[in-house]
């Protein structure tokens, strides 16, 4: 795998895809006028990425067809291109509650679900994946070495001035190396919600749709919220940020970054905790019964080959505590009392 040198930048691709909802809003109106049409047409003409993004938009949207009893896509389409006639403002209107709802969440960046799907996209189409249960390790180009543990899409993005990783969904642990170019140049990961500078180091950073969390093991990370102060965290320190602030949480946990080693370290660590954990690893979801979520594990359990590992770490944790597994009526697994 390459760096991606050549790719289209993800924070472009927002930005024009911010730009088609705003279009897309604007022609629901019922107050949209020729000149409004007149300029979305403008816009699709004036780059090819616009077109691209616009379809993109449509295929969102057909989730929504049967809610909004839209028109069928092809006949959308077809009429999109009709720029010059009226005619379309009575069309568009027809696309319906589907369409709005999209262009909407769109717009609503304070909610971020327009960022859902930007992500959604960016999680398909990222240069460094991995699937549920496996873990990778890719050494960069200057020499960083970047592990992705289960369920994680990236993507790397070097120039003359920034060495930046781009975090879509799931945990990575990055060693930095010294850049042999003069002037050195930083390192950044950027997740939802904040970007965070290496400043000479080795750490975990896990993302999620709600915030994320790093750990620093070596040097230290500037944490930079989008709508916040940025705050150092230093080696042997952890924190948990949003968009709006970072907040402190106590000693580096090394259990943080065995996954990096195939393991799951439970360290007196309530049993729904350690089987959120292990569901990360697996398709097939595992349940806790209230009665028995806050038992407590202690253990380092192998994860090398999660199909194989985690029934036996199940076998483990039932043999260990007053809890039985059987399988439930969704066809998964519950961990009840005995």
């Amino acid at each position: 795998m390459r760096v991606n040198e050549m790719r289209a930048d993800p924070m472009e691709e927002q930005r024009v895809l911010s730009q088609a909802a705003e279009w897309f809003a604007r022609l629901q109106d019922q107050a949209a006028q020729p000149e409004d049409y007149a300029g979305w047409q403008a816009w699709l003409a004036a780059d090819p990425a616009h077109a691209r993004v616009w379809q993109r938009v449509e295929a969102i949207s057909q989730p929504f067809k049967q809610l909004a009893n839209a028109v069928p896509a092809a006949t959308a389409r077809a009429t999109l291109k009709q720029v010059h006639s009226i005619e379309r403002r009575r069309t568009l209107r027809r696309l319906g509650l589907g369409v709005t709802v999209l262009a909407s969440g769109l717009l609503l960046r304070q909610a971020l679900p327009w960022r859902g799907w930007l992500n959604t996209y960016a999680i398909a189409h990222a240069g460094y994946r991995t699937q549920v249960g496996e873990r990778k390790q890719w050494r960069l180009p200057e020499g960083t070495l970047l592990a992705l543990n289960t369920a994680t899409a990236v993507d790397v993005y070097y120039d003359q001035h920034l060495r930046r990783i781009v975090l879509h969904q799931g945990e990575i642990l990055v060693t930095t190396a010294h850049d042999l170019q003069q002037p050195s140049r930083p390192l950044v990961v950027e997740t939802l919600h904040a970007r965070l500078t290496a400043l000479g180091t080795r750490f975990t950073v896990r993302g999620d749709p709600q915030g994320g969390h790093v750990a620093v093991f070596e040097g230290a990370v500037r944490i930079s919220p989008h709508d916040a102060a940025s705050v150092d965290i230093l080696a042997g320190q952890q924190a948990s940020f949003t968009q709006s602030g970072v907040i402190a949480d106590g000693r580096a946990d090394l259990a943080r970054e065995a996954w990096s080693r195939g393991q799951l370290v439970a360290d007196n660590l309530p049993l729904a905790h350690f089987i959120a954990e292990l569901n990360r690893y697996t398709s097939v979801p595992i349940r806790v019964q209230p009665a028995v979520a806050n038992l407590r594990l202690v253990g380092v359990y192998p994860l090398n080959h999660p199909q194989l590992d985690i029934p036996l770490i199940l076998a483990a944790v039932e043999n260990v505590l007053p809890v039985r597994i059987h399988q439930d009526a969704a066809g998964g697994l519950a961990i009840a009392a005995r």
